[in-house]
């Protein structure tokens, strides 16, 4: 339709540029003339129709050119709602889609919730198996301490048994042996030891249970020899004389068992100390790993007040 009216509208351009091309009136000319009578007809009458006509034509082509101005808008409007009715057919695909996207998504939603609800259900419990077994572990943790205490107590109930087994035993280090290639008598090495260096006048009428030496030479150095007496009360007295072995290569100690040694060698500094100061420092008879200071026992790891 557009197309048309263009078409009509060059027709009658070109025909007004004809009529303008041949006329030799000024433009006064070319207006109607008043009329005068109807009766009147002629050439005059017959150019002032054809100018009414031109008139009205170009009246005709300006509405003419809006309404092909308007076309061209309605053109431009309907491809815009084509492309417009063409994006909503896509949108109108794509929510369908997601539609669908949708119902599988609360489908699989409600699927996560049943297996939320049945992990939770599972891990309450489990909570709580956890919890009771901790509450069982701390239990068995508690009876193993206490089994713990109580074995260290019988062990150390074993070694103060043991101790006091050899309570009749002394250890004496550093005495020469006898030549290698004849047969040694430890037991009248020991007594004339006893008579020598520590002055003991009963030497001769001590008792033995069992007089030999123990280990290994180590260095060159003569092998301890380990007594047994028959009387305690011997072991007394010839530890009441050790202090005449200070200062000499001679020694002799407690035949304890290793462990008790172990234990009093973590208090033997505080013991020396307390000895240096004149405090009243011993280790139990009974119990031999325990430290007493001023008759108090004392802690393993004190340390003397300065």
């Amino acid at each position: 339709m557009a197309e048309f009216f263009n078409n009509l509208l060059s027709k009658r351009a070109f025909r007004s540029s004809d009529s303008s091309d041949d006329s030799t009136t000024s433009p006064e000319a070319k207006k109607p003339k008043k009329y005068d009578s109807p009766l009147t007809e002629g050439p005059e009458q017959e150019e002032d129709e054809v100018m009414a006509a031109l008139n009205m034509s170009e009246e005709v082509a300006a509405k003419v050119q809006k309404i092909l101005e308007k076309l061209e808008k309605l053109d431009t409007i309907e491809l815009s709602l084509k492309k417009i009715e063409s994006k909503l057919a896509k949108l109108e695909t794509r929510t369908t889609e997601l539609e669908a996207f949708k119902e599988e998504a609360k489908k699989d939603i409600s699927e996560l919730k049943d297996g939320a609800n049945f992990a939770s259900k599972q891990l309450q419990e489990k909570s709580q198996e956890l919890t009771k077994a901790q509450a069982e572990i701390t239990e068995l943790t508690r009876k193993v301490q206490k089994h713990e205490e109580a074995v260290k107590e019988t062990e150390s109930k074993c070694l103060y048994l043991e101790a006091y087994s050899r309570r009749e035993n002394i250890k004496f280090m550093n005495i020469e042996e006898g030549p290698q290639d004849q047969p040694e008598d430890t037991e009248e090495i020991l007594r004339d030891f006893l008579e020598r260096e520590l002055g003991y006048v009963d030497a001769q009428s001590v008792e033995f249970q069992r007089v030999h030496r123990t280990g290994k030479t180590k260095d060159g150095n003569p092998r301890p020899i380990l007594a047994r007496f028959l009387r305690y009360k011997d072991v007394q007295n010839i530890f009441s004389l050790g202090h005449r072995l200070k200062g000499s290569k001679f020694q002799m100690f407690r035949d304890l068992p290793t462990e008790i040694v172990k234990r009093r060698r973590v208090q033997m500094e505080t013991f020396k100390t307390a000895k240096r100061r004149g405090i009243p420092a011993a280790f139990s008879q009974a119990q031999p790993d325990k430290l007493y200071i001023r008759g108090r026992l004392w802690p393993v790891g004190k340390e003397l007040p300065s």
